[in-house]
């Protein structure tokens, strides 16, 4: 990661001295994720806001959109469950607005993510819900496999374990379908939590 942080300041300087704004924004949206990655929080919320600033200052709605739902996950992440809630309810806004249906169920998908960990249980479900409709929709298998995993999450949660097992069966089968391997093993490993 080192040489991607080092070649994207690089970028960087070019962007700026050239006037660039857009290349900027993309440039510290890069960063922000780098940073994200390798666990520096502080620095990932730095260089995203950063992005989002320029994202908005010449109208790019999908980019604007994107470094909230980065800047959501990071907040996550560090457990400010209030921030992060604010920034995936402005990206998924925009995500509505400019008909992106995928950003709607990953944002809807995180969202209920941010509340399965506040133990807001029924916000979870109905949030992971409105994700599994989407990729179901659009023909997402992974996201729909990792809609099934967070729902058998809340029901392990709330003590359904039958419900809990069935619907991590059916993320299990989908990654085996697909080929994730990763999947399969979280997949596992939640089953032998249950």
């Amino acid at each position: 990661y080192g040489k991607a942080t080092e070649h994207l300041q690089k970028s960087l300087a070019i962007r700026k001295e050239i006037g660039d704004r857009n290349g900027e924004a993309v440039c510290y949206g890069k960063l922000g994720s780098v940073y994200k990655l390798v666990g520096e929080y502080e620095k990932a919320t730095e260089h995203l806001q950063k992005s989002l600033a320029i994202r908005k200052e010449i109208g790019d709605r999908h980019g604007e959109a994107s470094c909230n739902g980065n800047l959501g996950i990071v907040y996550k992440l560090v457990c400010e469950y209030g921030k992060a809630t604010e920034h995936l309810q402005k990206s998924l806004a925009i995500r509505k607005e400019i008909g992106d249906r995928n950003g709607e169920a990953c944002c809807y998908g995180n969202l209920g993510s941010v509340y399965l960990a506040v133990g807001e249980y029924g916000r979870a479900t109905e949030h992971l819900q409105k994700s599994l409709a989407i990729c179901k929709g659009i023909g997402d298998r992974n996201g729909e496999a990792c809609c099934y995993g967070n729902l058998g999450s809340v029901y392990f949660a709330v003590g359904e374990y039958g419900r809990a097992t069935e619907l991590l069966q059916k993320s299990l089968a989908i990654c085996k379908g697909i080929g994730d391997r990763n999947g399969e093993a979280c997949c596992y490993g939640n089953l032998g939590s249950v």
